[in-house]
């Protein structure tokens, strides 16, 4: 079964493919269940706030469908539930005055 740090490498150098090495600062795994009750991965890809209004839908579908095969071919059947944001975006949700 895989952990989530092996998940982890493999999902930051499917990202620094898809986005540019230099534009993904950090990705975090973690467990989930989805809205269904399902277990799932989560997996949160911290990007470079220059490069959000230039990465286009086929980028960000590449990205899932890469990471998806990887988990398949590992024997992973748990769908992960991909997550972009900026270290701002991620800072504003954790303001409580927000």
């Amino acid at each position: 079964m895989l952990q989530p740090a092996d998940i982890q490498r493999n999902a930051v150098e499917i990202a620094r493919k898809n986005f540019g090495k230099e534009n993904v600062l950090r990705v975090e795994v973690y467990p989930w269940v989805d809205s269904d009750g399902d277990n799932t991965w989560r997996v949160l890809i911290v990007v470079d706030p220059k490069i959000v209004d230039t990465i286009s839908g086929d980028v960000v579908l590449n990205n899932i469908i890469e990471l998806h095969n990887w988990l398949a071919e590992k024997g992973e059947d748990r769908m992960p539930f991909l997550q972009y944001a900026t270290e701002e975006e991620l800072a504003q949700s954790d303001d409580p005055e927000s």
